[in-house]
């Protein structure tokens, strides 16, 4: 039988330096790791703990799987001058190269002076987690350490260096692309960062977060598999190849660093304490992706060149753990730009034409003019053509079988039209313009393309006269060179247009812009007799400005039964308050922009009052707001179920353009399309869960809303605040005239036995104050009295003899 106890290891973990793991004896008599090394948790379950020739035996016994160990880590900042120490705090962020819940902790999360301490939860053969065993505080070396800086205690940022360089043709590897090479010395517990982009808030730029991705195209804080260049800083080495060998225990060790962290250190030389980042680009990704910009200055070197110079900023910042700093991080920061200038020729091109063959009889030029692809997608090419003989060239004549024509080797199944578009009224090497078009359209056009152009020469004194009368002669073959492809239409960027959706009980903040936030006013909980004022905004962070409206188009009302959570999920028919269902046990539509007339009014014969918020007079300032609508409603009816219920309310909304907005009213727009789901809950729900029964078929509202359709969903949870309602038997409620099931079994006449003892409660009352007027003439008659006697009574006071206080009459 397996105990029900919790295993534990036999004695607390042991905090020591990478370094010593293969002798962890000898970490009593180094107290301190070194800085600059990973630290690592060396449980007694561990072998090589230096006590596990007696603590193994039990671990076996005990069913422990020491490779199962959980770790945390608690680091503080070092001891101050004055001997005051910082509290322990828990190393809870992870970067996008390195984990906070390993074996090892990263040498980026301490320094020289740092205190460090591992917790180690033991579990079991069958994956059942146990007790957590913190270890002693180890206390980082001050002394030791593998790049210490050149002032003890002293942290700051080095120069760097930074340079461009053109591989050229030449380069086997990386021809023709521009190489970035960044070197900066590394400072023990240091993490060098380089971008082309501003470096800000390094909580987030060093998580793993998508933004560190897109905001930092060519960065070295892109894992190899993030990089959207062909080349990045880092790649999928997890070893600098001129290194034989391991220089430092552990130094290669994916087991226990990991492969993320592996990739990141092969840039760093530990024996000239260097980091070399390394990485090519080609110019169009210099430009789009890495902010760079070409400027021209209008400097000419001479007649025939000019140059251009490309600019790339470079952002390098030292990065320092510290558990005082903003974030976590101290960071110091650089800033540099870097050049590389291009020559290139500005001589006329193409001075003398393309022209014909030395061994023709009759010679001419051909001029290449433009190229463009047609909406087709076809190819048309324009040339002109210069005859150097007396005569011109012809489509075709009447003597001769052959006909002008253009051809290609390199796309032998495509086939041109040729026309001639002009011609100079001469014979005397007149300029012709002509024009071919591909019958069809491929991806690339490049090759060499051959016109042949058919020749026809004329008597040297003869005037130019239409229709032509020439004789032909051979055609002239012309070689093309062309390099084109089709340009693909960029693909549409899409990006999740968030919308939230707010409770609030305050109608002025409802009605506000929402720059300040809500805060904690969304999170009420709302008394019987209160309003919920609802608000659905576009998320104020992407800064949309008036480009989009908001428009609410159907709000819902929902309970679960037997403690279901509605959840909108149409891939697992579940469809929140949007549908009937066995797992809801009352829902209504309480807002229709549409269909007014379909709205349920009341529950229990209490009014919603629900109204949108473009139906309220007052809700001006919250219509005009483009990317927010709203609507309020009494929360009363909620209150007419028993205590244990939650209430959840759904809204169906539209964003649009601003030109198809109408504020929803009117023509609809599919251009822009967004769905967002919202979900939410409160501390108070209940967690009890039950397996929800499909529905037959998708209803018909749910299949207008998705991304297709340009329509979200949002649903939130209500909490209700009970307190202040005065517990009573529950009384029966009809919904639109049904009994709700929960309430069918009770009496019909409950509700005028409680209007009854209402009016009985309020006699009594006026019984009672008659009773006390009559008690206070009494008593002032029985002062008189005593003034005129000696000596008092000792009778207790009695009421009159006619005065009753039974009041089983009324």
């Amino acid at each position: 039988m397996n105990s029900m106890a919790d295993v534990t290891f036999p004695s607390v973990p042991q905090v020591a330096s990478l370094l010593i793991y293969d002798d962890t004896s000898r970490a009593k008599d180094r107290t301190s790791p070194i800085a600059g090394y990973p630290v690592i948790c060396i449980t007694a379950c561990n072998p090589k703990y230096e006590d596990f020739d007696k603590t193994g035996s039990i671990c076996a016994s005990e069913n422990i799987n020491n490779t199962l160990t959980q770790y945390r880590w608690l680091v503080s900042a070092p001891t101050g001058p004055d001997g005051v120490t910082s509290p322990m705090k828990e190393v809870d962020f992870d970067t996008f190269f390195t984990s906070s819940k390993m074996i090892t902790l990263d040498s980026i999360y301490f320094q020289a002076g740092s205190r460090v301490q591992c917790a180690a939860r033991a579990v079991n053969s069958d994956g059942n987690e146990g007790l957590e065993l913190m270890s002693p505080i180890v206390t980082i070396s001050t002394s030791e350490g593998l790049c210490q800086p050149r002032m003890s205690g002293v942290v700051g940022a080095e120069p760097f260096s930074a340079k461009l360089r053109y591989t050229g043709p030449e380069d086997p590897d990386y021809a023709n692309l521009i190489k970035l090479t960044v070197t900066m010395p590394h400072i023990d517990g240091m993490l060098p960062v380089i971008s082309t982009r501003e470096l800000s808030n390094f909580e987030l730029t060093l998580s793993p977060d998508g933004t560190r991705v897109g905001n930092h195209k060519c960065s070295n804080l892109l894992d190899y598999t993030e990089v959207k260049t062909h080349h990045g800083f880092l790649t999928d080495a997890t070893k600098n190849p001129d290194v034989i060998g391991e220089t430092i225990p552990y130094q290669y060790s994916p087991i226990i660093r990991g492969f993320n962290t592996l990739r990141f250190y092969r840039n760093l030389n530990l024996e000239a304490c260097l980091w070399e980042f390394v990485s090519y680009y080609d110019m169009s990704e210099l430009l789009t992706d890495c902010g760079g910009t070409i400027g021209t200055d209008g400097q000419v070197l001479n007649l025939v060149q000019s140059y251009v110079t490309l600019r790339v900023p470079l952002y390098v910042s030292y990065v320092f753990h510290s558990p005082v700093g903003v974030g976590g991080w101290q960071h110091f920061d650089l800033q540099s730009e870097l050049r590389l200038t291009f020559v290139y020729d500005t001589a006329i091109l193409w001075k003398d034409g393309i022209g014909s063959p030395p061994e023709a009889e009759l010679q001419g030029s051909l001029y290449p003019t433009s190229m463009r692809i047609s909406e087709e997608g076809r190819l048309v090419v324009n040339f002109k053509t210069e005859a150097r003989f007396h005569g011109l060239f012809v489509m075709s004549h009447p003597a001769s079988s052959l006909t002008s024509m253009v051809m290609s080797a390199d796309h032998p199944g495509l086939t041109f039209s040729l026309s001639l578009i002009r011609s100079e009224p001469t014979y005397n090497q007149p300029v012709q313009q002509w024009s071919f078009v591909s019958d069809f359209a491929v991806r690339d056009y490049s090759g060499t393309y051959t016109v042949k152009l058919i020749a026809c020469t004329t008597a040297p004194h003869q005037e130019y006269s239409l229709p032509v009368i020439c004789n032909p002669r051979e055609p002239i073959t012309f070689d093309l060179d062309i390099r084109f492809q089709q340009v693909s239409d960029p693909v549409a960027a899409e990006f999740s247009l968030n919308t939230q959706m707010f409770l609030l009980s305050k109608k002025a903040l409802w009605l506000s812009d929402g720059s300040m936030g809500f805060g904690q006013e969304s999170d009420v909980a709302f008394s019987e007799g209160d309003i919920i004022y609802g608000r659905v905004m576009v998320d104020p962070v992407q800064n949309l400005g008036d480009s989009f409206y908001c428009s609410i188009e159907k709000v819902f009302l929902c309970t679960g039964a037997d403690g279901y959570v509605p959840k909108y999920n149409p891939s697992n028919t579940e469809y929140g308050c949007l549908a009937d269902s066995p797992s809801l046990l009352y829902r209504f539509k309480i807002v229709d922009k549409a269909q007014p007339e379909t709205q349920a009014t009341s529950f229990g014969n209490v009014l919603f009052n629900a109204k949108l918020a473009v139906d309220d007079p007052e809700a001006i300032p919250l219509v005009k707001q483009p990317g927010s609508d709203g609507f309020k409603v009494d929360s009363t009816p909620l209150f007419q179920v028993s205590l244990g219920r939650e209430w959840y309310v759904h809204t169906i909304y539209t964003v649009r353009s601003k030109e198809n907005a109408n504020r929803g009213i009117g023509k609809r727009s599919v251009e822009h399309q967004y769905h967002s789901l919202f979900s939410g809950g409160s501390p108070g729900a209940p967690t009890q869960r039950r397996q929800k029964r499909g529905v037959e078929q998708d209803p018909e509202l749910a299949k207008d809303i998705g991304v297709e359709n340009n329509r979200g969903t949002n649903i939130q949870h209500i909490a209700l605040d009970r307190t202040s309602k005065k517990q009573v038997p529950q009384r029966e409620v009809a919904v639109n005239g049904v009994l709700p099931r929960e309430l069918s079994n009770q009496s019909a006449g409950v509700s005028i036995v409680t209007i009854i003892g209402g009016a009985a409660a309020i006699f009594l009352a006026i019984c009672l104050i008659a009773i006390i007027i009559l008690l206070l003439k009494w008593k002032q008659n029985s002062e008189k009295k005593e003034a005129t006697k000696e000596s008092g009574s000792n009778e207790p006071m009695m009421l009159p003899y006619n005065y009753t206080s039974d009041s089983s009459e009324v």
